[in-house]
């Protein structure tokens, strides 16, 4: 489900030589999977022709993408008419412990409808015959859940850590309302110290740039109002970006390969998930003097000298 650009499958159907199928509305021309992807939303009604012509699946897997829905029940019963007795069904989440421990509110924004906890995904697992026998915490989207679903009639046995996790939401107040909001206090004052800081560089003749075309990326610009007074440009190495503007700040989006110090000074990096992949990728801007803002958990400034 949401099989994005294809490189999953095509590592199933390469390595494992199994039968794959892909569902995404994008309008993604994929050759090496032409058969085997339907260009559409996955729900509840389009499982039921998937189920009567490709039959059940002994693996589901939907990875960031349950944050984008707007009716996740929806996905789950069809998730639950297409998955076999034995199957298993794979989602990756932003897991929202670390959203508010560590104040990742840039993944707030216009795609995110829904932020997920341990306890919220085995909430809707049981109103469809599922159930969440396994969780990975992973690094990805800067910290996320990787849960394994079956159907409850499996015999695969529930593992221990899932109520290690469970407790660990609930002792850091995942589910307390005051400590909710003081989260947006949290946030306010991290727009204000990390503004502070941009206007201090750009005060002192830097020339700033971000790295990262994200959207939220794109949200922590514009909550944090990081407009063309203060970044010169945006670098990604995005093909389908480059050449075009962000939203809002109009800032054109370059390509990476054309970052360097004459270009800019400081680098904003918004991509700050990614952090250690590009420190090694930017290594040589590092090397010769340039220096990258980390926005969170607190903003700060580092150098070759102290990555």
């Amino acid at each position: 489900i949401a099989y994005n650009d294809g490189t999953l499958l095509s590592l199933f159907k390469k390595k494992i030589k199994c039968k794959v199928l892909g569902i995404d509305p994008a309008n993604l021309k994929l050759k090496n999977l032409k058969k085997n992807i339907i260009k559409d939303f996955f729900n509840y009604k389009k499982s039921i022709q998937v189920k009567k012509k490709y039959g059940q699946f002994d693996f589901i897997i939907a990875r960031n993408v349950i944050a984008h829905l707007t009716n996740p029940n929806n996905v789950m019963q069809g998730v639950e008419k297409l998955l076999n007795k034995k199957g298993v069904f794979i989602i990756e989440v932003p897991h929202l412990l670390n959203i508010i421990k560590k104040n990742q509110y840039d993944n707030i924004f216009h795609e995110h409808i829904g932020f997920h906890s341990l306890k919220s995904i085995i909430d809707l697992c049981k109103n469809f015959n599922l159930k969440v026998i396994d969780v990975d915490l992973i690094q990805s989207q800067g910290g996320s859940l990787r849960c394994y679903i079956v159907k409850n009639e499996s015999k695969l046995k529930i593992e221990k850590k899932i109520n290690i996790i469970l407790k660990k939401e609930t002792e850091s107040g995942l589910f307390n309302q005051s400590k909710l909001k003081n989260f947006s206090k949290k946030i306010k004052t991290h727009k204000k110290l990390f503004f502070k800081l941009i206007k201090n560089l750009h005060m002192s003749q830097k020339k700033i740039s971000v790295y990262g075309a994200s959207g939220k990326g794109m949200a922590l610009m514009q909550y944090c109002n990081l407009n063309g007074k203060f970044i010169s440009n945006i670098f990604d190495k995005s093909k389908i970006k480059i050449n075009r503007y962000s939203p809002g700040f109009n800032i054109k989006v370059i390509d990476r390969k054309l970052l360097n110090v004459n270009s800019t000074d400081i680098l904003v990096l918004l991509a700050w998930n990614l952090k250690n992949e590009i420190i090694k990728q930017e290594n040589f801007f590092l090397k010769n003097g340039g220096k990258l803002v980390l926005p969170f958990p607190q903003p700060k400034i580092i150098s070759y000298k102290n990555i």
